[in-house]
């Protein structure tokens, strides 16, 4: 690698001040991003991201009062290289995350000249799934291009020929992603939002009739429920899903699309974005691809990690995406308007990315070239791989077992997907101080497991360690006979499920509890 040379700086420089200008000037208009995301400019959009997200650092850096001190506490500016393509190789920046930046300095630290503007910001807040809420502060420029950059995705998965109404059935108030989708589709739909609330959706799909498209907005148990209630008559109305929040198996979504006519779903993070990545047409197909053609997957995902990922496409001249050596997403807000930048942020999720021309070449090699013929308009945009928590996962003698890996089995299962409420993965010490491992399922309100739990059990833990090569070893092989992995089921609201969820998204995984709290 070679260091960048002052004069290769102004021609990219000129390109990124390009951008930075069509942006800006069309950020009202969802029409400036047709034109910067048309098809055969991979390679250049690419490479300018990664130039983009260069100058944001340093501007970063002069203008942020926390980050600048957060670099020269860490050695001041490093020296960046250039990689083979001559653009910046940005891994020598540290990277930065919640707990060493976002708590260690006082929030107008973290914004731009250190003040927070008197008008035009909105503050939402995260769901405090890992932590204490926090709050994020987004200021008038951002906030139009992401409102912007939703309505042109959103319409290009749902059609622009029919009058949308939207059921934003996320959490309301002040969070998140309930607060930006609200913001974002109201000019372009008809958008209500009901909170997670069955009664009130119900209801007004009936009030208003079939004459809309509906487009149901939620986390993926809540749209489980939703398709279970039997008070609406599915065939008389044409509705879709869109689910945010965590990852959907493709077992989930095809329980999902016996009524739903499409199951979309979009990834982005409270720290960064609410609509980073979303997925397509074609990542869905490539998912379903990889789920039966084992040389497909070990080409392209992490197979050592026992799940599918979900897959997602994305904006590279927004996002700068990046895995670091522990496998997780190191990701870049590239436009320098965001009053709050992000810089290399690390939201410890496991994931990649992977440029649309090696997906093309990958698949003609892998003789599936169908996937992008069948796929409808596609957009030459790179791919993100997206494997769960980095942190949402328990050991079971060495093996780490995730709760992606148990989501794509219970709801795989025919007999037990109606009844499914919930699960949890739970690790806990007993008595005699041996760490175990329970699998808790909940059942639907009044609902039966309509055949043994043992029988389960079985069915459970022999298709994980069919997924999972190290639980294999750990069940069969490792693990004593009287520390044995067990599945328990528990009727609605009882047991570990007691009291309901504590938070906004379901609880996946308790670790490190007592064996009397069970």
């Amino acid at each position: 690698m070679r260091l960048i040379k002052r004069a290769v700086r102004p021609f990219f420089l000129a390109l990124v001040a390009l951008v930075n200008v069509v942006e800006r000037a069309f950020a009202s208009s969802r029409h400036a991003y047709k034109i910067l995301l048309i098809p055969g400019f991979e390679r250049l959009r690419w490479g300018i991201g990664a130039w983009r997200a260069w100058a944001n650092f340093y501007h970063a850096y002069r203008r942020v009062p926390a980050y600048r001190d957060y670099i020269d506490r860490l050695g001041g500016k490093p020296e960046i290289m250039l990689d083979h393509v001559t653009k910046p190789d940005l891994s020598s920046i540290p990277e930065m995350d919640k707990e060493s930046y976002v708590k260690k300095y006082p929030q107008e630290e973290r914004l731009l000249d250190g003040k927070l503007p008197s008008m035009g910001v909105m503050v939402d807040e995260s769901s405090g799934s890992s932590g204490m809420p926090t709050s994020w502060v987004r200021g008038k420029t951002e906030r139009m291009i992401t409102k912007q950059m939703m309505q042109m995705t959103f319409l290009r998965i749902t059609g622009e020929d029919e009058t949308l109404f939207i059921l934003n059935a996320f959490a309301l108030g002040a969070w998140a992603t309930g607060m930006n989708v609200a913001i974002s589709l109201t000019d372009t739909t008809i958008l209500k939002s009901t909170g997670p609330n069955l009664d009130k959706i119900v209801n007004t799909i009936n009030e208003f009739g079939p004459r809309f498209r509906y487009v149901v907005m939620g986390y993926p148990p809540f749209l489980k429920t939703l398709v279970d209630d039997p008070r609406l008559d599915w065939s008389k109305y044409t509705i879709d899903a869109a689910f945010g929040g965590e990852g959907v198996s493709e077992s989930l979504r095809g329980y999902l699309l016996k009524k739903f006519r499409r199951v979309i779903g979009s990834y982005g993070a409270s720290d960064l974005e609410v609509n980073l990545a979303l997925e397509s047409e074609l990542t869905i197909n490539l998912r379903r691809a990889l789920l039966g053609d084992e040389r497909l997957r070990k080409a392209i995902v992490r197979t050592e990690y026992g799940v599918t990922p979900m897959i997602f496409q994305y904006n590279p001249l927004a996002y700068y995406l990046e895995e670091n050596a522990s496998g997780e997403l190191v990701a870049t807000i590239s436009r320098p308007y965001n009053i709050s930048p992000k810089i290399r942020y690390n939201i410890h999720d496991r994931g990649h990315a992977l440029r649309f021309s090696e997906l093309k070449r990958i698949l003609r090699e892998a003789g599936h070239g169908n996937i992008l013929k069948n796929s409808g308009r596609i957009l030459d945009l790179p791919l993100l791989f997206i494997y769960g928590r980095s942190d949402m996962s328990i050991e079971y003698y060495g093996a780490k077992v995730t709760p992606d890996s148990l989501r794509e089995i219970l709801f795989g299962l025919d007999v037990l997907a109606p009844v499914l409420s919930t699960f949890r993965l739970i690790s806990y010490e007993d008595a005699a101080h041996n760490k175990r491992m329970e699998v808790a399922v909940e059942l639907v309100e009044g609902a039966t497991l309509p055949f043994p739990a043992e029988m389960l059990q079985e069915t459970v833990f022999e298709k994980l360690a069919a997924m999972n090569g190290d639980f294999l070893n750990a069940w069969k092989r490792t693990a004593t006979a009287d520390n044995m992995p067990e599945l328990r089921v528990f009727a609605f609201n009882t047991g570990p499920f007691e009291g309901g969820q504590r938070r906004l998204k379901n609880e996946y995984v308790a670790s490190n509890i007592k064996y009397d709290k069970l």
